[in-house]
């Protein structure tokens, strides 16, 4: 086996789908190909797989004459914001996308939110939840605790839940604490790892959403790979603006 190789975990029933993104000492470094998570693997767990990716082609959005928001998009994992980055386009969503490692998000979302004046801002990456599984104590996080100080940053500059849309968390985050630390929406209720595209997926929804109504929370979350397990949220007015005068 060797880097970029497909590969599935015989010890866990071959439920995820990996990339052999690095190999070290005979530990072999996994990167989910849908899944926000990283893991390693030594090569006798490790089985040789054809790509079964999910048809991402169904995601559609209506088009209307509106000026859709704005989406700022901070990501820990350059190949996953590839991917995103990707989706946007697809969607006709306006998005500036950077690449920077969890810990330096708090530092730089302020300048980067001056810089674009986003509608909407998501902070993603990657995250677990250690084997203590103590879920109220957030040091047994991998970045919660980076996800929840570029939270508290990004509402130091702007405290308006409806002006500044916030989208936080990865594969079975704080969720509790994100949301109160200011996101509009979090992963993980359930902690369980997340599409890399479900921010994406909230994003462009609530970026195509009227300023005039709130979002359709449930149905914004239903179109998430695990729906209410995986992302949650509170209520949240849409972001864009429609165009005058229309045809017809």
């Amino acid at each position: 086996m060797k880097i970029g190789d497909y590969v599935v975990r015989k010890k866990y029933q071959r439920d995820i789908l990996f990339e052999i993104f690095d190999i070290k000492d005979n530990v072999y470094y996994l990167r989910g190909v849908e899944l926000r998570l990283i893991a390693d693997s030594d090569i006798d767990d490790l089985e040789l797989s054809e790509v079964q990716s999910r048809q991402e082609e169904d995601f559609t959005i209506e088009r209307q004459p509106v000026i859709r928001g704005k989406v700022l998009h901070l990501d820990g994992d350059q190949k996953y914001l590839n991917m995103c980055q990707k989706k946007y386009e697809e969607l006709k969503i306006r998005a500036d996308c950077y690449y920077m490692p969890e810990g330096e998000m708090k530092d730089h979302v302020v300048e980067l939110l001056e810089k674009h004046k986003p509608q909407i801002l998501v902070i993603t990456g990657h995250d677990a939840l250690r084997k203590s599984r103590d879920k109220a104590d957030i040091s047994q996080y991998q970045h919660s605790y980076d996800y929840v100080e570029a939270i508290k940053n990004a509402r130091s500059y702007q405290e308006d839940k409806d002006a500044l849309i916030i989208i936080a968390g990865a594969c079975q985050s704080y969720y509790e604490m994100l949301l109160a630390s200011g996101a509009n929406f979090a992963s993980s209720p359930k902690r369980i790892n997340i599409h890399a595209l479900d921010p994406v997926y909230v994003a462009s929804l609530v970026a195509n959403e009227s300023v005039r109504n709130y979002c359709d929370i449930e149905g914004i979350i239903n179109h998430t790979s695990h729906k209410q397990s995986g992302i949650g949220g509170i209520d949240t007015k849409g972001v864009a603006r429609k165009i005058y005068p229309t045809r017809g």
